[in-house]
């Protein structure tokens, strides 16, 4: 079992953040003391993932929030491509909207497996398809990487990897593509 828990605290949409007024101190004791339950039972079959959302304009540092190697044993990062559909944001490509927080967690975390544990791409602003096409390059050039989840809900706006039949079949050729290669 993978756990992620308390996911995303450098963000400000969750209680247990800083901008939402916990303490990063409270924030890490808060994830130890769940973490000290589970092996306080004796649990073995549990692996605890620590996610990060990417960095925003008004988000919290995240060296603070880590609860240390002895607490986690996979970092994450959770990051959004929302192209043109906001005000606020513009069309990134995975390098841009990853790059910098893969390091910082690499750096923060040496040894530690990455995932990224929520992506998905708007359609407004570029090519979801090749955006697509792209992530899978990016994410196997780097070999941390073990693992990425695709955020697939129409919500916000539509992230589901088939919101068009092209989006649907980029996925696939960026995989069939990798495995090729290999």
């Amino acid at each position: 079992v993978y756990l992620r828990f308390a996911h995303e605290p450098n963000g400000d949409w969750y209680p247990w953040s800083p901008a939402a007024g916990t303490p990063p101190e409270t924030y890490v004791a808060a994830w130890r003391h769940v973490h000290d339950l589970f092996a306080s039972k004796n649990v073995e079959n549990v692996r605890w993932i620590w996610t990060v959302n990417v960095p925003h304009e008004g988000s919290s540092p995240i060296t603070p929030l880590y609860p240390g190697d002895e607490y986690v044993d996979v970092v994450g990062v959770d990051g959004y491509n929302w192209g043109t559909t906001r005000p606020w944001s513009r069309w990134q490509s995975p390098e841009e909207l990853f790059g910098p927080t893969l390091d910082e967690l690499g750096r923060l975390a040496p040894g530690r497996p990455l995932a990224v544990t929520e992506v998905a791409s708007a359609e407004a602003g570029g090519s979801k398809p090749d955006w697509i096409r792209d992530l899978v390059g990016y994410l196997d050039s780097h070999p941390a990487v073990t693992t990425f989840v695709w955020f697939h809900h129409n919500k916000e706006t539509d992230w589901r990897l088939t919101s068009t039949p092209e989006s649907a079949g980029a996925l696939s050729d960026a995989l069939h593509r990798r495995h090729i290669a290999r």
